[in-house]
């Protein structure tokens, strides 16, 4: 992940200054003050001065998820801008009481002349005349409707496409920072979207769904070459690139387009014979210490199964008694007694998860996983809870900081 700008406070005496790296500085000038919500050594928020009393909700896709956001602004009726910065840009949603109105991205296949380009409204020799009568004071709409080049209504409807293809693009993403204020509704570049922003919202999850199901079935290390089909039509130059063959993480960032347009091209170029995927070498057999284990080939179980070993040898090894995981067992929190009906534990410490399943899987397979993978952090919790009491402080913080580190794939 790239390295984030840093902005770091120098002090000298009764004054002090912060120090912000160029990418932080963007729009920033000297006649135009910023007032700060300081929120004490965790950090602070700087926020225009005439925003400054303005509402603000700002965070990271790691606490808050896309959709949460979105809820927060719709179940408040807010106006205002949402802007989220993420590895290869910038989008920003703009919103009149709690509907989207306008989008923009930096991303070139999300601007208003890519989407007429795909939408089949204009031509890249047209476009690129166009672009080349594109000034300060004329954008690229107006040239094109000046003259001739696009009507009124086609530059309207392809403005309407790349406000709901942004919106949908950001539920596809799965780390960037966001920041919404609060403030009067925009009342120049409004667009009306075919659906309300609950129904978007709902369409983003799906398309999330599968963005993350495709991720899963096309892993990066896969090997990707040319298929018997042939290039597909139009596409020739981004076949070239699989002459030889290459990663598939390789081809995903040659590819001109999101993630999920990415994946379902590449899905349905799979199932057309033109490209050709294989799985990536398997690494060689080994059979690691548990503490060197690659969580990111565990599965959630497995990685709270491991958590529990760590724990049971620890108390094993500083000789104390691992019948304390037990107890759990024997007397399940309230609300967890049927999901550990005749649940057992290993030799080592790890937990009985098919007996676990089975008896939570009435309410389907997603249900059923997510109530197993609470009940397991249950477990889990109550096992470093009480290991804390009767390890050393150095072991006992040893596995906290274990259980924090795989936090983020435990969901």
């Amino acid at each position: 992940m790239a390295t984030r700008p840093k902005a770091t406070p120098r002090l000298a005496g009764e004054a002090a200054t912060l120090e912000l790296e160029l990418p932080l500085t963007q729009g920033l000038s000297p006649s135009r003050p910023l007032q700060a919500w300081f929120n004490g050594p965790e950090g602070m928020v700087l926020l225009p001065e005439s925003q400054g009393a303005a509402g603000f909700l700002a965070g990271s896709l790691r606490t808050l998820s896309m959709e949460e956001v979105f809820a927060n602004v719709l179940s408040g009726i807010r106006s205002g801008l949402l802007a989220v910065q993420h590895a290869t840009g910038r989008r920003t949603v703009s919103f009149r009481d709690g509907q989207v109105v306008f989008a923009t991205s930096t991303e070139r296949w999300e601007r208003l002349g890519s989407a007429l380009l795909r939408l089949g409204l204009l031509t890249q020799v047209q476009l690129t005349q166009a672009l080349s009568r594109v000034t300060p004071s004329r954008r690229i709409g107006q040239v094109l409707t000046s003259e001739g080049l696009v009507s009124e209504a086609n530059l309207y409807s392809a403005m309407t496409y790349v406000v709901r293809e942004v919106v949908l693009s950001l539920f596809e993403l799965e780390e960037a920072s966001f920041m919404f204020v609060e403030g009067p509704a925009p009342m120049a570049d409004v667009v009306k979207l075919p659906e309300r922003t609950r129904d978007l919202v709902l369409t983003g999850i799906k398309r999330s769904e599968v963005v993350a199901r495709l991720r899963r079935r096309f892993p990066d290390g896969m090997r990707v070459t040319l298929g018997p089909e042939g290039p597909l039509p139009g596409e020739e130059r981004l076949f070239a690139r699989l002459a030889d063959g290459l990663s598939l993480g390789s081809l995903r960032a040659a590819y001109e387009g999101g993630p999920h347009a990415f994946y379902t091209w590449l899905e349905e170029a799979v199932r057309g014979g033109n490209v050709t995927v294989q799985p990536a070498e398997p690494p060689p057999a080994q059979t690691p210490a548990v503490e060197g284990m690659a969580w990111e080939l565990l599965s959630a179980e497995e990685r709270y199964n491991l958590l529990l070993s760590l724990v049971h040898r620890s108390l094993r090894d500083a000789g104390r008694d691992t019948d304390l995981l037990r107890g759990f067992l024997d007397a399940p929190p309230q609300g967890l007694e049927d999901a550990y009906a005749g649940v057992t534990l290993g030799a080592d410490g790890r937990v009985d998860v098919a007996r676990l399943r089975a008896n939570l899987s009435t309410g389907g397979e997603a249900v059923g996983r997510a109530l197993t993978l609470e009940a397991l952090d249950a477990f889990v919790s109550y096992a470093l809870f009480s290991a804390r009491n009767v390890l050393p402080p150095e072991v006992a913080e040893r596995l906290s900081n274990t259980y924090r580190t795989l936090q983020g794939g435990l969901a």
